[in-house]
């Protein structure tokens, strides 16, 4: 005689228990987020974006341009601020003593040949610089491309574009501060390399992977790298002011 599950009317076998309250502890089971990262995979890609870099900086651009290196993008941000929160403090810190030193030759005892900064409030200068350069410079990336000159770059996607670029400038600034203790002419210079790395990579990654006119893309780059050179310099002086 054939017999049936009395909660879900399944057809059973003579002694044969139904296993339908099994499948609905699964079914409810909560799920990972899959907001959650892979820190492995994370440290994976931030490796392979310093070599791709060196190798093969267009292609790597474009592969790691996507909304979901979004966090990506963030973390490598955060990393190139703190370097360079670090950086600015040891280059204020040299320029200053080198200029007190000078000025100390010339005036004797009128000036003193060494000067003391504050080691927090100069390296958060220099970490809130550059905070809000790339929060802006991605803010003004999407705005112009996307509402503007209608292009289908989304927000996420122009934070990891700015994110994968900030580090070959990581990579540069860390030499620099390398070198500053050398050479303050060495490590400007290899600072300002890595600037001019930094925006040409941008400019390729903007022309990779938007759709925007050959011909209108330079206003989107010199308009977003303008605003947020101008917000960056007029807003964090006024903080510490």
């Amino acid at each position: 005689m054939a017999m049936f599950c009395t909660k879900c009317g399944k057809k059973l076998e003579e002694g044969q228990s139904c296993d339908c309250e099994k499948e609905k502890n699964v079914n409810n089971t909560p799920q990972k987020n899959n907001t959650n990262f892979d820190v492995n995979e994370l440290f994976k890609d931030y490796l392979d974006i310093v070599k791709g870099l060196f190798t093969a900086p267009i292609d790597t651009i474009k592969k790691y341009t996507k909304t979901d290196k979004f966090v990506l993008g963030i973390i490598a941000m955060v990393i190139n601020c703190l370097i360079s929160g670090v950086f600015f403090y040891f280059l204020m810190d040299k320029t200053l003593g080198g200029l007190f030193g000078f000025a100390s030759r010339g005036y004797g005892s009128l000036m003193s040949s060494s000067v003391s900064l504050p080691f927090g409030k100069v390296f958060l200068m220099g970490l809130l610089f550059m905070v809000l350069w790339f929060l802006v410079c991605a803010l003004a990336v999407y705005v112009i491309a996307n509402p503007i000159m209608k292009d289908k770059l989304n927000i996420k996607e122009a934070f990891a574009l700015t994110g994968v670029c900030s580090i070959f400038t990581t990579l540069t600034t860390l030499a620099s501060l390398l070198f500053i203790f050398i050479s303050v002419k060495i490590s400007i210079i290899i600072l300002l390399l890595g600037a001019t790395f930094y925006l040409t990579y941008l400019y390729q990654g903007l022309s990779e992977i938007t759709a925007i006119n050959k011909n209108r893309l330079a206003y989107v780059f010199v308009s977003a790298v303008g605003i947020a050179t101008f917000l960056a310099i007029e807003i964090v002086p006024r903080l510490f002011s």
